[in-house]
């Protein structure tokens, strides 16, 4: 299926029909009409279907699984209280507690199934058995390695979970699945689940190992593959149309000032996402930034993924819950780039280009979300980087090249010529921050002599 990413007809065109408290609270969230994907996806897995999902971050792939699940369970008879009828594995806890939040929404009446979120982290294995017992849900949402010992047990803790009237399987973001090292234990589960059940793969990417998942997993899936194309020169890309991308390059000890230039200069941006290459990185510059006064008065939160679980989820429930008003900043890695639905976000800033051109469309895909404009901004080490532009366009993802920033807001392209006072101000102000905070200054010299 290829389509510029538009509506593809209302919801109450789709066979078999909806039920009506689905449509209702499909009205309620003002989605009064499918992505391409939901239009694809949905008639699919309704009719029995294992399917392969591709399409871009942002496409409303969660509803795809969401709204078949529910539809399957509440067709059905009535699970026993130890049965499971869906379980969705994804990635990471926070993916799975966004998936979950969903199910919360359409799935507020009691007659309605009933969904349990598994992920562990702040609680244990026994604490989950226990709680299964009690809820007794129809719907597992959850992160590999605890779902696995939930459905399987682990030691002493014996699974108390029947899966035989289990429907539907859900690997949602399923290349990071593989990625993140987590094949041997997906294969655990799939042996352990009924064959004559519906799987789905989805993924804004697809990678040559999911094939062994398909082969092993699914039986004779359709594939659906929504494609973006520009509307004038019909090439497609691999990023939402409505997403505007640039890149600016400079030398490395200006990529600060770049930064906080872009970050002020954007008076209508409210949100913006600042990625990382490393946790280290996120914890030295949420200090400095903090500290900055160029940035006062805008809100700095940090996430990475060796932070506790606590301190995560509250980092993150803080950011997403921030008014639409206020203007937010989060600076974090990776562990936020994929899947998470953080609504209002209006910008992306890549301070280090990723080696995988995925990993680059899926930190973009953080803004631009379901249709809604939005802007992103890589920073490029001149005389070292450029050439990744040229790589991007390759994997189709267009870049536009934008002009240095000048402290005065004007733009100008970097020579060796190129003065920029305020710049070499802020990288003393920086010295200045670092050497008041002995924790700081460990950091860099531990920097310096790794490098």
């Amino acid at each position: 299926m290829s389509a510029t990413f538009a509506k593809a007809g209302s919801w109450d065109t789709l066979e078999p029909k909806l039920s009506p408290f689905i449509l209702e609270t499909l009205a309620t969230l003002g989605f009064s009409e499918m992505t391409p994907v939901q239009a694809s996806a949905i008639p699919l897995f309704m009719k029995n279907k294992d399917v392969v999902i591709e399409a871009v971050t942002g496409s409303g792939k969660t509803l795809s699984f969401v709204i078949p699940i529910i539809e399957k369970l509440t067709r059905k008879k009535r699970l026993a209280k130890n049965e499971i009828g869906a379980i969705v594995i994804t990635p990471t806890r926070e993916l799975a507690q966004q998936i979950s939040s969903v199910f919360s929404i359409f799935l507020k009446d009691p007659s309605l199934p009933k969904h349990a979120l598994i992920i562990g982290g702040t609680t244990t294995l026994h604490d989950d058995i226990a709680e299964f017992k009690e809820l007794g849900p129809d719907i597992l949402i959850g992160t590999p390695g605890r779902l696995r010992d939930l459905l399987i047990g682990k030691g002493s803790e014996k699974s108390v979970v029947n899966t035989k009237e289990l429907e539907i399987l859900v690997l949602d973001e399923a290349d990071r699945l593989l990625d993140m090292g987590f094949s041997q234990t997906l294969d655990n589960i799939i042996t352990h689940l009924p064959k004559q059940r519906r799987t789905g793969l989805f993924s804004a990417t697809m990678t040559d190992s999911i094939s062994e998942i398909v082969r092993v997993g699914l039986r004779n899936p359709v594939k659906v593959v929504v494609k973006v194309e520009d509307i004038i020169s019909k090439d497609e890309q691999r990023t939402p149309l409505t997403l505007d991308i640039g890149c600016i390059v400079c030398e490395p000890h200006q990529k600060l000032a770049q930064l906080i230039r872009i970050i002020n200069r954007e008076k209508t941006t409210k949100k913006c996402i600042v990625y990382y290459a490393t946790c280290a990185c996120v914890d030295y510059f949420y200090k400095i930034l903090t500290k900055l006064s160029q940035l006062k008065g805008i809100s700095i939160h940090s996430l990475h993924g060796k932070m506790d679980t606590k301190r995560r989820t509250a980092t993150y429930q803080s950011f997403i819950n921030l008014p639409t008003t206020s203007k937010a900043l989060l600076l974090c890695t990776d562990v936020a780039a994929r899947g998470l639905d953080m609504p209002d976000v209006d910008f992306i800033i890549q301070m280090d280009p990723p080696q995988d051109p995925k990993v680059f469309s899926h930190r973009c895909g953080r803004t631009a979300r379901a249709g809604k404009k939005g802007k992103a901004i890589l920073l490029l080490v001149k005389g070292r980087e450029e050439v990744y532009v040229d790589f991007l366009k390759i994997r189709k993802i267009p870049v536009r090249l934008l002009s240095y920033i000048l402290s005065d807001n004007s733009n100008t392209i970097v020579t060796q010529d190129t003065i920029d006072e305020e710049n070499d101000s802020l990288l003393k102000q920086v010295q200045d921050i670092v050497l008041a905070d002995r924790d700081l200054h460990d950091k860099v010299v531990c920097d310096k002599h790794l490098n």
